[in-house]
């Protein structure tokens, strides 16, 4: 999908890296002003001591959703991950923002696209970079949170080592177009330990049920989804099985796709592997990954559920799903994008996923799905292809 004539690309950089294109006219949904808000929320069944603070896991919440007039201010990235907190908690926070900023550096600004070579952004500093990046204005402002939403919820779960706001455009696009997007911290600081260390060496389902029951709560009798991305979509086969948690969900390459060794799987994924041979889905699930290969993939076929697959034909980074690694192109003209046609690509592809996604859960809410997007070739292999039943175009 995308990318017929240049200005697509420079419109989706202009609206955070990532926004839906505007090629279909026909049938496109209202669209809205996107408000953001946070909240706390507790895991009870899990315990956490560090920092000064013992008590039940804090879950770190942000919430975008649509609104009918923004404030006079757009909010900048930096401040999106502010807010007012005391005691313990208040600690806790900053160092949670402090590991999570080395992740960023780490995965999204220091290494060029499929390369193990670093970017040499003098005389610039990496910080520096970051800092710049932050200060840009995200689409989003700060709203009052509402009582009840009365929309559809999206509940998004960050990768291994990912934080809550590390896919901003994916958030902002769907409060754009008539959806809430929560999502919130699945790692704790800890001290001596690295960023992503779990608290509990299990699948932390408990944190995912807590996010669920509150979407369900504001979602009033709407529909509610999950989005995973790596190890958050391996959290989802570990837990969507049990009814009623979510009404559809799409796992972002679990890295488990390309995997033909049954015995490799078990000694690296044990959970999954045990939940998608053991249990079955009720909810719809579309699978996406890049596995260089077509779908279905290996590991998944005997999956039971309702499946659908896609596959990006051209090659898709790990990374390239988070819209954080996507802030980058936010630097051409001020620091070195030695990579930007290789990003451009990625940037593409990210924005084809998204409507592939949005079509898909507001099918699965109800809603129409979207038009196709015409006179471009399609970017995905699929599985079952559309005249079967699969995710069309």
């Amino acid at each position: 999908m995308l990318r017929s004539v240049p200005i697509h690309l420079k419109v989706a950089l202009a609206c955070c890296c990532c926004p839906l294109v505007a090629a279909a006219v026909a049938q496109e949904p209202p669209r809205f002003n996107i408000g953001f808000a946070d909240t706390l929320l507790f895991n009870d069944s899990l315990r956490y001591n560090a920092f000064g603070y013992e008590g039940p896991a804090p879950l770190f919440v942000q919430a975008w959703f649509p609104i009918e007039r923004p404030s006079a201010t757009q909010l900048t990235y930096q401040q999106l991950q502010e807010r007012r907190l005391t005691g313990p908690l208040q600690r806790v926070h900053q160092e949670l923002l402090l590991r999570s900023d080395s992740a960023f550096i780490a995965y999204d600004l220091r290494y060029a696209f499929n390369s193990d070579s670093t970017i040499d952004y003098a005389p610039f500093t990496e910080q520096q970079v970051m800092d710049s990046l932050f200060a840009s204005r995200s689409r989003a402002s700060r709203a009052s949170w509402p009582e009840r939403f009365e929309r559809p919820v999206v509940v998004y779960h960050h990768g291994s080592q990912g934080f809550s706001d590390e896919n901003t455009a994916m958030a902002e696009n769907f409060a754009n177009l008539g959806f809430v997007f929560l999502s919130c911290n699945f790692h704790w600081p800890l001290e001596d330990r690295p960023y992503g260390h779990p608290i509990a060496w299990e699948p932390d389902r408990n944190s995912i049920r807590t996010m669920l029951r509150f979407a369900r709560r504001i979602s009033n009798g709407n529909k509610v989804f999950y989005i995973g991305h790596s190890w958050g979509a391996q959290e989802g086969w570990c837990t969507l099985y049990e009814p009623g948690l979510a009404d559809a969900f799409i796992s972002l390459e679990t890295t488990m796709e390309w995997k033909t060794d049954t015995a490799e799987v078990r000694d690296k994924w044990p959970d999954m592997l045990e939940a998608i041979t053991m249990h079955s889905y009720s909810m719809p699930i579309l699978v996406v990954a890049d596995s260089d290969g077509e779908p279905p993939y290996p590991m998944f076929t005997g999956v039971r559920g309702d499946l659908r697959y896609l596959d990006p034909k051209r090659s898709f980074g790990h990374e390239s799903y988070t819209s954080a690694y996507l802030l980058r192109l936010h630097g051409q003209g001020r620091f070195p994008v030695p990579d930007a046609k290789d990003m451009w690509m990625q940037n593409a592809i990210y924005v084809s996923l998204f409507h592939e996604m949005l079509s898909f859960l507001r099918v699965q809410a109800g809603l129409s799905a979207l038009p196709s997007i015409p006179d471009m070739e399609d970017p995905f292999l699929r599985y079952p292809a559309p005249a079967d039943g699969g995710p069309g175009r």
